[in-house]
């Protein structure tokens, strides 16, 4: 993959985390706030706890911190996948959305 490619496909990434948390936040009548900067987003919950996403763009990574613990996604099969434990960006980033914002 290359930069360029790299780019397009965190851009849609991105586009698919806002819409998520929209849908999210209406469906739970949730207040969550969330800031995109430059290759971050910040999500705020009610709560004060926080998740990060952001490009690693030398890597050609996603990272992604929740209040339990980071995680490192490579794109395979179309799809982000965790170097670790080889889950998807997916599966992960709504877990975890779900967990925040319940506490």
């Amino acid at each position: 993959m290359n930069i360029t490619q790299f780019h397009t496909l965190a851009d849609q990434l991105f586009n698919k985390i806002e819409l998520f948390l929209d849908d999210y936040a209406d469906e739970h009548d949730i207040d969550l706030d969330y800031e995109t900067n430059g290759n971050v987003i910040t999500i705020s919950f009610p709560n004060g706890s926080k998740i990060i996403v952001n490009t690693q763009e030398p890597l050609l990574q996603v990272w992604l911190a929740t209040r339990k613990q980071g995680y490192h996604f490579d794109y395979v099969n179309d799809n982000w996948i965790c170097n670790r434990t080889n889950e998807s960006f997916d599966l992960i980033f709504s877990e975890s959305v779900v967990e925040q914002s319940a506490q």
